[in-house]
This record gives structure tokens, sequence and C-alpha cells, in this order.
């Protein structure tokens, strides 16, 4: 029984062990299966958060950098506190990216989960969210709609942002506009420059020159008569050809504001010639008299020969025709010839011609038919003529093809930079200005008579409404208000009375002869203008040429004068035998011989104030031996009842405001020392108001606490760098005073709140900017080159200009380029103008608004 029971115990123990094994099997196969089951279940769910993770942050940031984008376009609006919210969309079929703003984020989340935008792509599945923080700087977060970014292994956690600082600057905003703009033209006369074109109106028909040196002689010279067409009632100026090839000679410029008709006699061409200057043909006519005697086609005509002549000789440094000629010339003949007439031919070889509009050259013959036509299109053109200023015919097509077209920067057109002095014979229309010579005795297309000389050139005496003569004036002529008058007489009035002249735009007086001006009678002269210029002369010791060879059918001689510079061109009339000269002693001057006589500049009726341009330096000899000189200048601060100039009153004041007019550079008045700009140069020598001021400070610096004053003032401050070498010049609430001002920097700082005053008021007597047809009041600045101007102001600090004539409707006083609020000023209802370069209207011509505008945001590297 032992056995048995021993037996059974062993098979019993087997059977433990491979249970115990097959459980402990079992076991390790469970936490095998249990562990790979939990890491596998562990890294699923690892991966799972990292790639939702990674997704978040990526689309945050390409939220972030469509509003990164967005708002360097300037699409974005910043919070002025607080938030602004921003949901960014595409549109299927759209490529834009659309922007909606919202003021919360329970509208953007809103705007988000509504069922109509499900269509729409959300850019980041997030809205944007901008934050003015308390120091100023602004935060831009992407916040996700479900998952924010949530990646602790380089320690960002949360809703992807990026903080930032933003920086505004005031910009120009252009558009084009109908507006033309001029500056005041900035001269130094100097001997002979009379009456320069810019200067006067129309010197179309002088008388002041006599024909003999016989004191006695009481004869002048007749440049040219007028005829007129009955049907049209159109004035025609007819010059004379005095004794054959006499010519119609000056050293001024011979301006035509009518249409000419020119005829030779004999074999003997007609001749103009304006020596160192210019020959203008403006006028315009239309009637039927030049018809008939051509054809049809002879219309806007500005010059013509009678029928068969025998053509004309123009001899001019430049020439200027406005409208259509025609010439019949004689078998044989040319119609115009042209020559160069100047003083410097040695290093000047041709003529600048200018057609202020496309013209046509017609040649006509016995049959009024057109044998030929030469047409020039609108613009500037330079004739050579070679060493030996040999003539050439102007209505011929070899004289066209020689002709070189040249722009306004050429050498060409530079030396003879006073022709664009055109300009002021014209209205802002373009059109001729409202010019009448002081004895044109016909009523003119409805326009007021002028007749305040007689035909000989002489004062008018007789007392009738129209001829400004002898009647004291308690009224004006309401038609006369925006005349332009040009008065040159040839001698004084014997008869004593009241010679009232006005006009309303600009009088012009000119007493050029060889004797003074005198006053022997009772007489009241005076001028009423806007405007009045003064030319009393030839100066002090001028050279007046004139010649005796010349002689009549008759064989008597004629003595006609011919003023001119002291070096005359080479030509038969010039090296004539008989050429003889006589030196002027004593000519400019105004005498007042009877003590009871008067000449009184005056505002115009109505006005308080007007502007007197005395051309050249002239005498005023009282009748108790006083005398003064008026010296050349602009007097703008007449008292606005005027000055009699044969007053004690006169006499002081332009003793207290006369001063020569020098050109002169800042360095010899120590405006700048060393290339940089002089502090301690004394206020006294600030007052530069007569000279022409080149100030150019290459190195900066800081101007004076005062007020730098010229006729112009020519500025220049650093060298042209820029960023962090740009040179800095500080305003210092320094004021520039000058009928012109001109800057150019790198870049002009206010500091410790001082800026810097412009003021050019002064010089606007008329308006420089006309927009759509309408003049405006204000003040102009010139910057030459692109200058930076810093407010250091929080907000907005600065504005960079780019080279051009700015002009500021209103300003009428200093301002304040360096003020930020200045530059505000100017809105949609306010702008300011702007012009590339000046000129006649064109595309370069702005309209200028000033918005701010936010400089653009670097982003790299800013987010966290």
């Amino acid at each position: 029984m032992k056995k048995l029971h021993t037996k059974k115990r062993r098979i019993n123990s087997k059977k433990g062990i491979s249970m115990v094994l097959a459980i402990a099997l079992a076991a390790v196969l469970f936490l095998s299966t249990t562990t790979f089951l939990s890491i596998a279940m562990l890294q699923q769910k690892e991966t799972g958060t990292t790639m939702n993770s990674r997704q978040a942050y990526v689309s945050a940031k390409s939220a972030l950098d469509i509003a990164k984008e967005l708002l360097n376009d300037g699409k974005l609006s910043l919070p002025d506190s607080g938030s602004l919210y921003y949901v960014f969309y595409y549109i299927e079929g759209d490529p834009e990216v659309h922007v909606e703003k919202f003021n919360s984020s329970e509208l953007a989340l809103k705007w988000i989960n509504n069922p109509s935008h499900a269509s729409y792509t959300i850019i980041g599945n997030a809205y944007i969210k901008i934050t003015k923080n308390t120091d100023g700087s602004y935060t831009m977060t992407a916040v996700g709609k479900e998952n924010k970014y949530d990646y602790s292994g380089d320690g960002n956690t949360g809703d992807l942002s990026t903080k930032f600082d933003v920086k505004y600057n005031l910009v120009e905003k252009e558009e084009t506009a109908n507006l033309t703009m001029k500056q005041k033209t900035i001269t130094s006369p100097t001997g002979n420059k009379f009456l320069m074109l810019g200067d006067q109106t129309s010197f179309s028909l002088l008388r002041s020159v006599r024909k003999t040196l016989n004191e006695g002689d009481t004869t002048f010279r007749t440049l040219q008569d007028y005829d007129t067409d009955n049907d049209n009632k159109s004035i025609i100026y007819i010059p004379k050809n005095e004794a054959g090839s006499t010519p119609l000679t000056t050293c001024f410029p011979l301006v035509f504001d009518k249409a000419v008709k020119s005829t030779s006699n004999g074999d003997s061409r007609l001749k103009f010639t304006a020596y160192d200057n210019g020959i203008y043909f403006l006028g315009n006519y239309t009637g039927s008299k030049v018809k008939s005697d051509y054809n049809s086609e002879a219309v806007d005509i500005s010059f013509y020969t009678n029928s068969d002549a025998y053509g004309t000789a123009l001899e001019c440094k430049y020439l200027v025709i406005g409208g259509n000629m025609v010439c019949r010339p004689a078998t044989g003949e040319s119609g115009i010839t042209l020559k160069y007439s100047g003083s410097s031919y040695n290093t000047d070889k041709g003529v600048v011609i200018y057609f202020t509009k496309d013209c046509k050259l017609m040649t006509y013959n016995n049959s009024k038919q057109i044998t030929k036509t030469v047409e020039y299109k609108k613009g500037y053109y330079y004739i050579n003529l070679g060493d030996n200023n040999t003539a050439v015919d102007l209505f011929s097509e070899n004289t066209k093809k020689s002709a070189v077209k040249i722009a306004t920067n050429s050498e060409e057109y530079k030396r003879v930079n006073s022709i664009d002095m055109y300009s002021s014979m014209v209205d802002t229309n373009g059109k001729l200005k409202d010019i009448h010579s002081a004895y044109e005795g016909n009523w003119e297309k409805g326009k007021e008579r002028v007749y305040i000389l007689n035909d000989n050139g002489a004062f008018n005496t007789d007392p009738n409404s129209n001829s400004y003569s002898n009647t004291p004036r308690t009224e004006f002529t309401e038609g006369w208000k925006d005349y332009y008058i040009y008065c040159s007489p040839s001698e004084m009035p014997t008869a004593s009375g009241y010679y009232d002249m006005y006009s309303g735009k600009e009088f012009n007086y000119l007493w050029y002869n060889i004797k003074p001006m005198e006053f022997n009678g009772n007489i009241d002269m005076s001028i009423h203008s806007s405007n009045i210029t003064l030319s009393i002369g030839p100066d002090e010791k001028e050279t007046v040429y004139y010649n005796n060879k010349i002689k009549n059918s008759n064989g008597n001689p004629y003595f006609p004068y011919s003023f001119n510079q002291t070096i005359l061109p080479t030509s038969d009339f010039a090296t004539d035998s008989n050429t003889q000269k006589f030196t002027a002693e004593g000519s400019n001057i105004i005498k007042q011989i009877n003590s009871s006589a008067s000449f009184s500049v005056k505002p115009y009726w109505g006005e308080t104030s007007f502007t007197l341009k005395v051309v050249n330096d002239f005498i005023v000899e009282m009748s108790d031996g006083t005398s003064y000189t008026i010296k050349a200048d602009d007097y703008t601060d007449i008292p606005e009842t005027g000055l009699n100039l044969f007053s004690n009153d006169a006499k002081k004041y332009f003793e207290d405001h006369s001063t020569s007019r020098v050109d002169s550079n800042s360095s010899s008045i120590k405006w700048v020392e060393d290339n940089a700009i002089n502090t301690s140069v004394d206020s006294s020598n600030l007052d530069q108001s007569s000279s022409v001021i080149n100030f150019k400070a290459t190195c900066g610096g800081t101007l004076k606490d005062d007020t730098y004053k010229g006729r112009a003032i020519y500025c220049d401050f650093g060298n042209g760098s820029s960023g962090k070498d740009a040179i800095v010049t500080y305003g210092n609430n320094a004021t520039l005073k000058a009928d012109v001002v001109s800057i150019g920097a790198d870049l002009l700082e206010r500091k410790d709140g001082k800026g810097l005053k412009i003021n050019t008021y002064s010089a606007h007597n008329e308006s420089t900017c006309v927009v759509d047809g309408n003049p405006i009041d204000g003040s102009m600045l010139q910057i030459t080159r692109k200058t930076t101007l810093k407010f250091n102001d929080d907000n907005a600090n600065s504005i960079t200009l780019s080279p051009g004539y700015y002009f500021f409707p209103g300003i009428t006083s200093d301002f304040d380029i360096l003020s930020k609020a200045f530059w505000e000023n100017w809105t949609d209802s306010k702008p300011y103008y702007k012009a590339e370069k000046l000129g006649d209207g064109t595309k370069a011509y702005k309209k200028v608004t000033v918005t701010t505008k936010m400089d653009p945001v670097d982003f790299e590297g800013k987010y966290f």
C-alpha cells in the first residue's frame, strides 16, 4: 500500500511542475503582451499629441505670417487701446486673402463657426488678436479655434505670439491736377538792361530816340505806326523803314503784341536789330485784310509783308514766333533773313528760335498761290550760322533742316536763359496779356482806348475821358483794371495840368533819352497801378551810338540813334566809318524845374499797397538843389498814400531803403565756416536783404535762432548721404526769409522743440499758383534734392520730400517745415500743390495731401 502512495505522489508532482511552468509562461506572455500593448498605446498617444501640437503651430504661424504681411501692406489697423480681432480666409476660386475685423474674440469665433461660412478656408483655423501694451508696443497672437500650440520640448506653450514696435511717418499722396505754377524770377540788373522782358510788357512802340544831337531838335524816331482792319477792328503794327536801309535798332527786346505788316522801300530790306536780345512776334491777326491780299489759308498771322516787298532782315540773339507768317517777296527775294546780333559771337554761333505753338511760314506769289510752306512744331530750335554769321532764309526748307530742336537744359538754351521770360507776357491760360502801348488811339475789339501819348510820342493834353490827361481824376475807367500799360514818352509835357496815368495790373514807364527828364511847368503827374516799373536812363557815362551816313531820297542825312553795349557786333552798320558815339551825361536824372511840379507813384484805386520796380539807378533833383539817388530794387512797403518823388518824404524813404543788388556767397558773410553753419555770426550780418545768397553748409550744423534775410536764399545742408551717415541740420527756430527759398538736405531735424521757419510771401504780389483757372494765394518753397524732415515725435516723426516746387495755399506768414502739425494740415479738402519743374501745366504738376503711414515692421526672430 505504501508504494502505491509514493508513486502517486510522484505523478502529482510532475503535473504541478507543468502547471507552474504553464502558469509562469502564461504570466510572462501576459506581462510581455501587456507591456507591448502599453508601450504601443503610450506611443500612439504621444504621437497624436505632438502632431496636433505641431499642426496647431503650423496653423498659428501661417495666420501670423499672413497678419504680418497684411499689417505691412497697410490693410490692418492697430488698436488705440485694448485689442482688435481679425479672421483671414479664402473663397474658392478667389486667390485674394479676405479680412474680417471684430471687437471681441467671441464675435470672431461666432463668425468662424457660422454655418454659412463653412465653405470658406479659414487661414490657420484661427483668429488674430492684436493688443496694444501699456508700454506702447503691440502683441499679435494667433488663437486657434480648437487646438493650441502646446509643445514643451523647446519651452513654448500656448498660442503663437509676437511682440513688436511700430513707427509712423507722414507721406505725400499725389494726384494730377490742372494747375500752373511759377516762381518769382530773381535777377540782378547791370548796365543797359532796361525793361528786359519779364520786367516790362510791350516794347513795340519805342519813341524815346532823338534823331540828332542838336539840343534844339525835338523830332524823334518813329519805330512804327498802326493800321486797322475796318471790318474786324484789328490793330496791325507797321514798322517804318526810315531812309531806306535804316534798321530798327535797339539794345532792348523788340516785342510786337499785334500782327506786324512790313514794307520795304526800294530794293532795301527793312531791318529789325536787337543787340544781345530777342525779337518777339506775339500778335495775332485773323481779319479779312490779309486773306484778301493772300488767300483763305493766311490766318492766325503774327507777321506778313506787304505785296511784292523785298523782305525783312531780323538780327537778334533769339527769336520768338507766336503765330503763322506769310510773305509775297519781290522776284529773287527771300521772305525773312535771320542773323545773329550780339556782342559775343566768338562764343555764340547762332540764333535760338522759340515757336510758342505749331506755326507755318508760307511764301506766296502774285497769283496768291503758295509756293512753299515750312512748318515748325512748338518748341525751341537752334540755328548755327557758322563762323561767318551768314544770314539764312527763315522761310527756307534748308534752314529748317539745319535747325536742331533743343531741350531747356541744353547749352544752346542756357546761353539765352532769359528767353523763357516770354512766359511773363502770357496769362495763366497761355494767352497774351492785355498789353497796351500808351498811345493806341483806337478801340480794339471792344476794349478801352489807351491814349496817354499822341502819335508823335509826346504827352496828350486834350481833356477827354480817354486821355488820362489834364483832368483831376476822381474816378477811373473800369475797363483798364486788367491792363498792362507801356509808356515811353518822346518828350515831357510843356503844358501845366494833371497827368493821371493808370493801369490795373502793371504800368511800365520808360525814359530813355540823351537829356534829363525835366518838369518845367506846374505839372502834377502820377502813376497808379498794382505794379509800377521805372526805367530812367541811359546810365551815366553809357555810350550811345548813332550813324550819320544814311541819307533819305533827297540826299539829306538822317541821324537815328542806336543804343547798344560798348562791344558791337561786326556788321556793316556798326563798323561804318561814319558811326559816331556820344557819352550820355546827366541822362539818368529827373529834374524838378518848377517847384510846384510833382511826380508820384501810387497804388491802384481801391488798393492800399503796390510794388515799385526800379530797373536802374537814377537821380532825383529838386528845385531847391536837393538831390538823392533811387537805386535799382523792388520796393514793396511804400506808404499806401504813395510818394511824390520831389519830396523830402520820398528822399528819406529811398535813402532808408535803397541798397545795391549784389549777388553774394554765404562764405563772404560768414554764414558758413569750415563748411558748417556758423552760429557765432553777428545778427546784423544775417540781414542780406538785397543779396542773392548761396548758403552751402555741407557739414550741416545748427542754425542760429534768428532770421536769415536775402532776396533769394539757396540752401544746401549735407553732402547727399543717407541712413546713419546722413548729415544732420538742426532748425533751432531759425527763419529763412526771402522772395525765393530753396533747400536741399540729408536730414533736417527738430531738436528741443525748435523747428525751421520759412517766409517767402512778400514776393507774391500776384498769385504764383493757378488751379483749374483760379489763382490762389500762398507761399512757395523749393526742395532741390531728396530731403527728410524729422519732427522728434513719439507718433509720426518724419516726412521725406522729393525734389520740386511746393506751393502752400493760404500761408501768408512764417511756416514751420519741422512742425508735424503743419504737414498734417493738408487734407483732401485742403491740399497743397507740387511741381517737379515750373512750366505750362503738365502731368508733372500735382495736388498733394498728407497721410500717416506705418513703417514696415521687421518680425524676424520675434516669435515666442
